[in-house]
């Protein structure tokens, strides 16, 4: 799935976000080329992708490779050749890291061209030792501590490596609530963990406009529909368990048919102004279409009795666990993922520090988190089954914690994964936003960026890159399937009424199967699918150094 995707993109060392950039810092080590020599003792030398200005002090030659070491000097970054013509090769024994487990740490950092210290190959050979981690994916997971300049610890190498085996967060959840329930263990610590993780799930369960339901069904049986859109809207509507394996034909038979034995006060209650005769003639002309449009759907109970009793008619049988999901929700979405962001405990070791630096009562509520609870359970004794589901949890959230924020120049770059349900289905949504934020530290909503990440079991994995310029929005939607156009043009309307209400316009939307857009990049290319979909707004660069 692209959630496991994008972690492993950025274990390679490769970000989705942005290009190469060049943040130096004292002891480390970074191979460079003198690109040209100016008069001035001036010189443009390339650093990791990265040209730069630089003042020399230093006898170079012109088209040479050079290894330097940050110096820890104050204003503009100092480099200082290191050793005479040092070869790749050379550089352990150099340093005096002369283990087999060292020299492959070092040989893995210079291929990902990555800046490092002495003391961060030494830590990072013996941390890989003692977590028996020695291999590729540990070192890809060192290489990513390295460049975000991490702690290199067993435990942030735990929490990196939790998200790049596959599983998602959201299965994990769901797994733990299932043992939790079949264990039935009264210890109150984790009756106190089921009860948070009830409270996810519900929050996690998305739902959509009712009217849409409608659209869909007036969509199906449409005569003029298009096969492909028929088609769409056929898969949907099983998938809610509103119709069968029927043709359109015969969901309007079946229809006409119920209709006929139901009684008169039940219909009342779909068309007030209606009597089964009138009802019954519309049916006989054709004319499903127009009746469905009269049907009225108030957005509170009313409302969505009157849609289990319409859709009662079409295949008394539906799933309405399934169907519950269509309701329209009291909450907005966006209340619905911040409310489950603050109760999985992302925030806990912020808030744990605010409570008790500053003794803010108002952080209390971090303790009845998800996180801090897990972290407390596991000082208790547990069933083995349970006490690992929680480590991985905990490992999963730790190490979106870790992968959540990383800035360049004034571009900040958010990401989180958050557990969902959709239409019966679930997954994990990961969101990412790129933008300026303001005093107030949120982003600027005139001018940013937000990438969707899903996978859904029919349609697979969906990018969903919007893009947000003076409030004017343009959507763009990779996924390897054919554009579901019904599907779209019953979700747009409701979408672009909703921006409307926030004060957003949508420019266009732009479906893009990536295998196909990509048929013509160049296959020498190592960059992933997900990096090549994402390409920055601009790179920040033009540090100026002395050599």
């Amino acid at each position: 799935m692209f959630q496991t995707n994008y972690v492993n993109t950025l274990l390679k060392g490769l970000d989705p976000f942005h290009q190469k950039s060049l943040l130096l810092r004292p002891g480390q080590f970074i191979n460079g080329e003198i690109v040209k020599i100016y008069p001035g003792q001036l010189a443009s030398i390339r650093l990791r992708g990265v040209t730069l200005t630089a003042k020399l002090e230093a006898s170079l030659i012109a088209g040479s490779r050079y290894w330097f070491q940050v110096q820890p000097k104050e204003g503009l970054p100092v480099l200082k050749v290191f050793g005479d013509g040092v070869g790749d090769d050379k550089i352990p024994q150099q340093l005096s890291l002369n283990s087999k487990l060292n020299e492959r740490v070092v040989k893995s950092l210079v291929q990902a061209d990555l800046p490092f210290t002495r003391d961060q190959v030494v830590r990072g050979a013996e941390m890989l030792q003692s977590v028996g981690m020695a291999d590729e994916q540990g070192l890809s997971i060192l290489r990513l501590l390295v460049k975000k300049n991490l702690p290199i610890t067993p435990a942030t190498t735990k929490a990196l490596h939790s998200m790049s085996i596959g599983q998602g967060f959201a299965a994990h959840l769901d797994e733990l609530l299932y043992l939790l329930k079949s264990e039935k263990i009264k210890e109150p610590l984790l009756v106190q963990v089921q009860q948070v993780l009830e409270t996810i799930t519900t929050k996690g369960n998305i739902k959509v406009d009712q009217h849409i339901i409608l659209d869909l069904l007036r969509t199906y049986i449409k005569d003029d529909t298009k096969a492909v859109q028929s088609e769409e809207a056929r898969l949907l509507l099983q998938k809610l368990g509103i119709i069968e394996q029927q043709s359109p034909k015969e969901v309007v038979a079946q229809f006409k048919e119920t209709i006929t034995k139901t009684d008169e006060a039940h219909l009342k209650q779909i068309w007030p102004i209606l009597v089964r005769e009138q009802i019954l003639l519309q049916l006989t002309n054709g004319k499903i279409d127009d009746l469905l449009t009269k049907v009225v759907l108030e957005k509170n109970e009313d409302g969505e009795r009157t849609l289990q009793q319409l859709l009662s008619l079409f295949n008394a049988k539906g799933d309405k666990s399934l169907l519950s999901s269509v309701f329209q929700q009291e909450e907005t979405v966006g209340k619905q993922l911040t409310s489950i962001i603050q109760q999985i405990g992302f925030q806990h070791e912020r808030n744990a520090r605010q409570f008790f630096l500053f003794k803010d009562q108002n952080s209390e509520t971090f303790l009845t988190q998800l996180k801090a609870l897990l972290i407390k359970s596991q000082q208790i004794q547990l069933p083995s089954s349970i006490e690992s589901k929680i480590e991985a949890i905990i490992n999963q959230i730790t190490g979106q914690q870790l992968l959540s924020i990383n800035q360049e120049g004034p571009m900040v770059h958010q990401s989180v994964m958050i557990p969902l349900k959709l239409f019966g289905e679930t997954t994990d949504l990961t969101i990412q936003w790129e933008g300026k934020k303001e005093q107030d530290g949120k982003f600027n909503p005139d001018h940013c960026r937000i990438l969707f990440y899903l996978h859904l079991r029919k349609i697979k994995d969906t990018v969903i890159d919007v893009q947000i310029q003076k409030r004017i929005v343009s959507l763009q939607i990779y996924n390897e399937f054919d554009k579901p156009e019904a599907l779209i043009n019953v979700f747009l309307p409701y979408l672009k009424k909703s921006l409307t209400k926030l004060n957003y316009q949508i420019s266009s939307l732009k479906w893009t199967q990536p295998k196909q857009s990509q048929k013509n990049n160049n296959k020498s290319n190592p960059v992933s699918p997900v990096n090549r979909l994402y390409q920055p707004h601009r790179q920040y660069q033009g540090v100026d150094i002395r050599i």
